[in-house]
């Protein structure tokens, strides 16, 4: 797996603020959170036919006007919007039990407050954590002194929730974004261009469950691909992301639930595939409450 194209595992991408802000083309009709109080998916990860491992991420909504704790380091922040803010965990672990990756992080809205990362991938170990203020991203890599990088003020997103942010849009018409990712491995700043690619078709078989606990199998989903590309060099391989389509799949979470924001406590815009150069994260199974 090689470091410049890869978001979940050893990343070279990461940062976030208000979706209003962050499009490129004024696709700012942002309905609010379409994943559910809390949206479990597990991914089988793959290098070719082989299965390497379990990926599994975790969104958890949290209650407005609230302090809530980065559980990764006792840290705590505050939630100051109406709304809700949202909380997203990812554990990789490789198919012997190593832990590969393990990551928390929390957004305000969407505006990314604070995240923590961990990896032990293929010869890489580091331990980052970093928080949001005013326009610069200030982090601490392996316990040394913090540091800062300028992410300006606005059309920044955190590597832990691109792929989240993203699914707030309306991806079946069509979307294109631009995003500055703060990658404190490299001490930079760099764009990634967001767009749509066309619908699709996938075709795989996986599991999801609804809020009451009845499980429904799917082997055949109408879907949207997502690209992700590096817009400055070196650009490295696009990494490809297939979301269900937003009526695709029958409504996981409550439709009758108020939730915390629009759109009230249901899931849609499912990632179901994620192709980062020789890696591919399929779904296995994803559960709503």
């Amino acid at each position: 797996m090689k470091k410049i194209a890869v978001i979940l595992l050893v990343t070279v991408l990461a940062a976030a603020a208000a979706l209003t802000s962050v499009s490129c083309n004024g696709n700012t009709n942002v309905p609010g959170a379409v994943w559910a109080n809390e949206e479990t998916i597990q991914y089988d990860i793959m290098r070719g036919t082989d299965n390497i491992g379990t990926l599994t991420v975790k969104l958890e909504k949290l209650s407005p006007n609230s302090e809530v704790t980065l559980n990764a380091t006792g840290e705590n922040f505050k939630i100051n919007s109406s709304a809700h803010g949202t909380r997203i965990t990812t554990t990789a672990v490789s198919a012997d039990g190593v832990e590969w990756l393990k990551s928390e992080s929390i957004m305000d809205m969407f505006t990314s407050i604070a995240s923590y990362r961990k990896v032990n991938y293929n010869g890489e170990a580091y331990e980052l954590k970093g928080r949001y203020e005013d326009k610069y991203f200030y982090f601490s890599l392996n316990g040394g002194e913090e540091e800062r990088l300028r992410v300006g003020e606005s059309g920044f997103a955190d590597r832990e929730q691109l792929y989240t942010v993203v699914r707030a849009y309306d991806l079946d018409a069509g979307y294109a974004g631009s995003y500055k990712i703060a990658d404190p491995l490299s001490n930079e700043v760099v764009e990634v261009a967001v767009s749509t690619a066309g619908e699709t078709t996938f075709n795989f078989d996986y599991t999801a469950t609804d809020f009451e606990g009845n499980s429904k199998p799917y082997n055949t989903t109408s879907a949207v691909m997502v690209t992700f590309s590096r817009s400055s060099a070196p650009q490295g391989k696009a990494i490809q992301v297939i979301y269900s389509a937003s009526d695709a799949i029958e409504v996981l979470g409550n439709p009758a639930g108020s939730g915390f924001a629009a759109g009230g406590n249901s899931s849609v815009r499912i990632p179901l595939r994620i192709v980062e150069n020789d890696i591919s994260y399929n779904i296995k199974n994803i559960s709503c409450k």
